[in-house]
């Protein structure tokens, strides 16, 4: 009887390690995406995109997008997400106190770098041509502490302006989409930003991006980084940077980084994001 109960017990806990082997190999690696990296036509795409990383890992996606930028720390700080894809001032602001570390960036199609602008666009029929030509004007800028922001609070800062001094009204609709939507509809005069997020819905749906046009580009400045937190598991981190920058590689990667157009990823370094870190740190207090 004593033998017949020990045996059994072995068999349970064999079995309850399977499940649990099994329930690990099969947990979730979680993504995060903010509005400043991708636009509604690519939600899918990166979906795809993590689908692919996580199998890649043994692990089943779970993808949260469409976040602010403090929604993201939070759930960084509560280690409620693995990877992050944000903006280059978000990460290079916040990389201590939240512990970001950035793995990878990307080069988009048509550059040779992981470099972008930053873009001022008007409706297509507006008479408006440059920066000085929106005083008075209304402007959206996306997210307060957005790329977006803190360059156009760096220009003005040249003109011994201010964002409330200069526009009419500086508003935040926390989507580089729907800066594309408030500038072709009119209901704003123009819209401050990213080219990347721009330039995709040109290329790939111009519903309202046609009914825009560029008036201004920006230097180029180091493209919005892929993170994971530094208390990673090292051999994790090793395995997501080999598929980023791999990816490019296979065949099924390649076919996903073509609908992003994305070329590839590369490597970064903190180093890359000084440049916008300054930008911040110069107009900071003028926000």
């Amino acid at each position: 009887m004593k033998k017949d109960f020990f045996y059994m017990l072995v068999i349970f806990l064999a079995s309850l390690l399977a499940v649990t082997a099994a329930a690990f190999a099969q947990e979730d690696l979680r993504f995060a995406i903010t509005s400043a990296v991708a636009s509604d036509p690519s939600y899918e795409n990166y979906r795809e995109l993590t689908a692919y990383v996580a199998k890649k890992v043994g692990k089943k996606s779970f993808f949260v997008s469409e976040l602010s930028y403090n929604q993201v720390d939070n759930l960084f700080i509560e280690r409620k997400v693995d990877v992050g894809f944000l903006c280059n001032t978000h990460y290079a602001r916040r990389k201590d106190a939240v512990k970001f570390e950035a793995i990878a960036a990307p080069i988009i199609t048509g550059h040779k770098k992981p470099k972008f602008r930053i873009y001022i666009i008007v409706s297509k029929d507006s008479s408006i041509k440059s920066l000085n030509d929106l005083r008075g004007a209304s402007v959206d800028l996306s997210d307060p502490l957005s790329t977006t922001t803190i360059f156009t609070s760096y220009k003005l800062q040249e003109m011994n302006e201010t964002l409330s001094s200069f526009f009419g009204n500086a508003i935040y609709s926390g989507s580089h989409d729907m800066t594309v939507r408030l500038v072709a509809d009119k209901v704003v005069d123009a819209g401050v930003i990213d080219g990347h997020i721009w330039d995709f819905h040109d290329k790939v749906r111009p519903v309202y991006s046609s009914k825009t046009k560029v008036i201004y580009r920006s230097p180029e400045y180091t493209t919005p980084p892929v993170v994971v937190s530094r208390t990673m598991d090292q051999s994790l981190k090793k395995k997501l940077v080999n598929i980023l920058l791999t990816m490019h590689e296979d065949a099924r990667g390649k076919e996903i980084l073509k609908k992003l157009r994305i070329e590839k990823f590369v490597a970064v370094r903190d180093k890359d994001y000084e440049d916008v870190l300054e930008m911040y740190r110069k107009v900071k207090d003028r926000l």
